[in-house]
């Protein structure tokens, strides 16, 4: 077996994450601890699809780890970081969700490996279905953003298909479903301040996006791809 490696999730980089986690983190961390960090061998995807059927993952988040729920959030192909930082959160409780912090209690770092990488094999959900002209309005603020209006491209950080960047910890976003998606949007745009630069970039982003603005990237990236 390789020699465990230390490893520190990378700082949140426009994530679809509850608002409040950062600020928790910095207020609870314990001196010299980091509540996020994990020590893990290399991940073992057959593994992490063992454990994903123990704990009836798809109970929730469907088949395959493609939910049918516009409320929750598909696993297949999130990308392996994002993930291990969710599961390492909802396991500290500093991302609110008590079915999820249940779920995770008991997972050990090299379990959150092991999930992560298996969801990483599996191929994204399919598009929800969208208004064509929202839609539209979605994917040119995506691309290119509105400099008029001081609002940045997505495509930047997420890149053009929404898959996001396992080696920045930014988020795959391709088919996200739409309420869960409509709600994340939210917690940033409605969140406060954060105090490291990082995590606050998606609240900056979204400062002037309007309802409407949301609405329709809402629609772009719940129907990115067929």
């Amino acid at each position: 077996m390789s020699r465990a490696i230390r490893r520190r999730l990378p700082a949140l980089v426009v994530l679809p994450l509850a608002a409040g986690l950062i600020g928790a983190v910095a207020q609870t961390a314990p001196p010299g601890g980091n509540p996020l960090a994990l020590t893990y061998t290399a991940p073992d995807a057959a593994r992490g699809q063992a454990l994903a059927g123990q704990r009836e993952c798809a109970s929730c988040h469907g088949g395959g780890l493609v939910t049918t729920y516009p409320g929750l959030p598909s696993l297949a192909g999130q990308q392996p970081s994002y993930l291990r930082l969710q599961l390492a959160a909802f396991r500290a409780k500093l991302r609110p969700n008590d079915t999820m912090q249940k779920v995770a209690a008991d997972l050990k770092d090299q379990d959150i490996a092991d999930l992560a990488a298996y969801a990483a094999t599996l191929t994204p959900g399919p598009a929800w279905k969208a208004d064509d002209a929202l839609r539209a309005k979605g994917m040119a603020l995506f691309m290119a953003g509105d400099g008029k209006r001081n609002l940045m491209a997505c495509v930047i950080c997420h890149g053009a298909n929404g898959r996001g960047d396992d080696r920045l910890g930014v988020a795959s976003i391709t088919n996200l479903a739409p309420e869960y998606a409509q709600r994340v949007l939210h917690e940033f745009k409605d969140a406060p301040g954060f105090p490291i630069p990082h995590p606050d970039a998606m609240r900056i982003v979204l400062k002037d996006y309007t309802q409407a603005d949301l609405d329709a990237m809402v629609a772009y990236i719940s129907s990115m791809t067929p």
